[in-house]
């Protein structure tokens, strides 16, 4: 994988002085962290991150990064392991066409493009396979983000309601109307956020996926996520008000606690409701103007029913693991009742798996923020390298 996890984990056993081969999937390095815009609590663009990591991964003579690349072969043992590659040219539709846009724009060379990632050499043009032979295996194979299912919260049904990460792209560039939000082309009056869309579901209340599974854990990053993007909105677009419906609030790790008293500060309305008592998004047949009204039962006031007129809402979907089903079943990995890949144990051994060897870095694991996926690579790192030198 060739997100944040696995950059910092290549080059941290390339400076070792061992070799490594990075495998990533997609056309692209830097994985989710490219999809962001600001990072929470410092304001560091993300693109400058991807462009100082993965451009010191890039030119690293002991790194060989391989894209558009899947394992579908391994075999061996600690030490002596063998892995077929099989590199193909992108066949989904939008990587191809996204592809085509890129390349019609003449990125800079090197640089992250931002919301997609660094592009390291251009797409293969044919299928072929390649073995690599290695010692140690790191799987950082990434999350991707909970879609939310037709209808709920009216997703996919009105273009007013959309995910956090669709927000995050959209308030990127210009995004102010005079002194309000503006989103599409819309001048956005009463913005309303609604957490825990995807994580925290509870049996008997929460519908299964199609597959039958359910995301029982929290995903961690998604409150500091949500009031960093309602911080902004207040701080550029003081026209817009902000309504901030949750369960609970989680601002856990250095800085993020003063996230969320910023927003106090700033004047976002929060709200607090039950599992089972979830807002209630529907079309606004008044003539105040807003095209939705979003309903809820308040805990901060006792129990009160709100109504709140609404331009947007946005949904804070959680985290989900990435489809490795192939790996799990060809290396033998343990995974966890979350479906997120298991370590032998989460405070002796944090990294390693039972097949040894095997390590693990970031996500793949559990929801990390973005210091946390850097901590366990580093870790992953430090265990490949002592192993490589024996």
């Amino acid at each position: 994988g060739g997100g944040i996890a696995g950059l910092r984990a290549a080059k941290d056993i390339a400076d070792r002085g061992f070799d490594v081969s990075l495998i990533e999937r997609s056309p692209f390095l830097g994985g989710q962290v490219s999809r962001l815009d600001r990072i929470a609590p410092t304001g560091e663009k993300a693109t400058d991150l991807i462009d100082t990591l993965a451009g010191e991964v890039v030119s690293h003579p002991s790194i060989t990064v391989l894209t558009c690349a899947q394992v579908d072969g391994f075999g061996g043992y600690i030490g002596n392991f063998t892995l077929s590659v099989r590199l193909e040219p992108p066949k989904d539709p939008d990587t191809v066409e996204h592809l085509k846009r890129i390349q019609e724009q003449k990125p800079e060379p090197g640089r992250a493009i931002p919301f997609t990632g660094l592009l390291p050499a251009p797409p293969p043009t044919e299928s072929t396979t390649v073995t690599v032979e290695t010692g140690v295996v790191i799987l950082a194979t990434g999350f991707k983000s909970y879609v939310p299912r037709q209808g709920e919260y009216g997703y996919g049904e009105t273009p007013y309601v959309i995910t956090l990460p669709q927000l995050i792209e959209k308030m990127a560039g210009p995004a102010a109307k005079g002194s309000r939000l503006e989103i599409d082309g819309r001048a956005i009056g009463s913005v309303v956020m609604i957490h825990c869309v995807g994580s925290r579901q509870i049996p008997g209340i929460h519908p299964e996926d199609e597959s039958g599974h359910m995301n029982e854990y929290c995903s961690r990053t998604c409150c500091t996520a949500t009031l960093a993007a309602a911080n902004r909105i207040r701080e550029t677009c003081p026209e817009t008000r902000v309504y901030d419906m949750y369960r609970d609030i989680r601002t856990y790790g250095h800085g993020q606690e003063d996230v969320y008293e910023a927003a106090s500060r700033n004047g976002v309305v929060f709200s607090r409701f039950e599992a089972d008592s979830a807002p209630e998004v529907a079309k606004n047949d008044g003539d105040s103007g807003h095209p939705l009204q979003v309903t809820v039962t308040d805990g901060l006031t006792f129990g009160e029913t709100i109504a709140v007129p609404a331009d947007l809402v946005v949904l804070a979907t959680g985290m989900e693991p990435n489809d490795v089903s192939n790996l799990v079943e060809m290396m033998k990995l343990p995974v966890g009742a979350d479906r997120f890949l298991l370590e032998v144990h989460p405070k002796l051994r944090p990294v390693e798996l039972p097949v040894g060897g095997v390590l693990l870095a970031g996500t793949c694991q559990a929801p990390f923020d973005i210091g946390e996926s850097v901590s366990a690579a580093g870790a992953a790192a430090a265990k490949a390298a002592a192993l490589l030198s024996r």
